[in-house]
């Protein structure tokens, strides 16, 4: 009966603060208001909900994709990255671009004519597989976040001697702190995990490091000006 009758004061006392707090604060904007007009007050108003709210704003700056007269778009939070590269080879989709698709393969029919057998095979198989690294590279630029492009640099860097596990781990801390609370709920193994499943770094127990496809997709970016500006 004395715990029921605690807890009922608990909560009165509790509601009761939150009211005078309203009120103070209601007080102090009508203040402001009539004192100094609304152009300052106004301003006033601003920075302190700057103040307020700084975690929050720091947050969705670097989402926003484009401000204009209506509003701003922003980029979603960051979702789970495919680790594996299941599926990828597959057969091309041929019947959802017909007509592109029509006309390639005629200047690939055209190409090889005049070749035997075994100089049309070498061609065809060599210009598939350059097409598919690109394709490769595609797909992981599509997905891969802007701290994961940094962390390859890093690595780069480095060269073969890689980069001790100790240090990654308080790269990713600082990384983490940066953004948020939209990574509060990521670890650094899942982070790490889309570089690893894409064979763009092997992790051994005390340390990390580029692998010769992580340090060619550097190459590619490079090459073909993507951007290290990615979101996270």
């Amino acid at each position: 009966m004395n715990n029921t009758t605690d807890s009922d004061n608990n909560w009165a006392e509790l509601v009761s603060g939150l009211i005078a707090g309203w009120e103070w604060l209601e007080r102090l904007l009508a203040a402001l208001w009539n004192g100094l007009g609304w152009p300052h007050s106004a301003l006033i108003m601003f920075c302190v909900l700057i103040c307020l709210f700084k975690d929050e704003i720091r947050n969705v700056i670097p989402r926003i994709r484009k401000f204009g007269t209506d509003g701003f778009e922003m980029e979603s939070p960051p979702q789970a990255q495919q680790a594996t590269n299941e599926g990828e080879l597959q057969e091309p989709p041929v019947g959802d671009f017909p007509h592109v698709f029509g006309v390639v393969f005629e200047a690939v029919t055209r190409e090889i004519e005049g070749k035997d057998m075994a100089e049309a095979k070498q061609f065809l198989v060599r210009d598939s597989a350059g097409w598919r690294v690109l394709c490769f590279f595609e797909n992981i630029y599509s997905n891969i976040f802007g701290g994961q492009i940094q962390l390859l640099q890093l690595l780069n860097q480095r060269g073969l001697a890689g980069m001790p596990t100790a240090e990654a781990e308080r790269e990713w801390s600082a990384y983490k702190e940066r953004f948020t609370p939209a990574l509060d709920d990521w670890e650094m193994d899942g982070f790490l995990a889309f570089l690893i499943g894409k064979e763009l770094i092997i992790k051994s127990e005390d340390r990390i490091a580029i692998t010769f496809t992580g340090h060619e997709f550097l190459i590619w970016m490079t090459k073909y000006g993507r951007s290290t500006n990615r979101p996270w």
